[in-house]
């Protein structure tokens, strides 16, 4: 995001490498809720592979499933929701879908 120049159109950011154990395990979401100060339930995971989306759920996440070319043969099945891409919806519709509003800091 640095390299890019994007990082400013960016909160916090989380890495694999910040926390001690990879997807599926939750960690590195937990990581991302409690910094952006947000619960689970208030929150909704855009994942393209298996075991992201097993991460997420078992954050308390709900999940939508984005497969790309490479994950679109696996199993899906314990995500929320699943498209072909991100284009199929906007963000108002995944909120209304998943009844719940973007959070906002005070």
């Amino acid at each position: 995001l640095e390299e890019l120049g994007l990082r400013k159109h960016f909160g916090p950011v989380c890495g694999g490498d910040e926390v001690p154990v990879v997807k599926p395990d939750p960690a590195l979401y937990r990581l991302a809720l409690e910094r952006l100060g947000v619960r689970a339930e208030e929150a909704v995971a855009l994942e393209d592979s298996a075991n992201g989306v097993r991460a997420a759920k078992r954050a308390g996440l709900r999940c939508v499933a984005v497969p790309n070319r490479i994950t679109a043969g696996l199993d899906f099945s314990e995500a929320d929701l699943k498209v072909a891409s991100l284009a199929a919806f906007t963000l108002d519709d995944l909120f209304r879908r998943f009844e719940t509003t973007v959070p906002t800091k005070p």
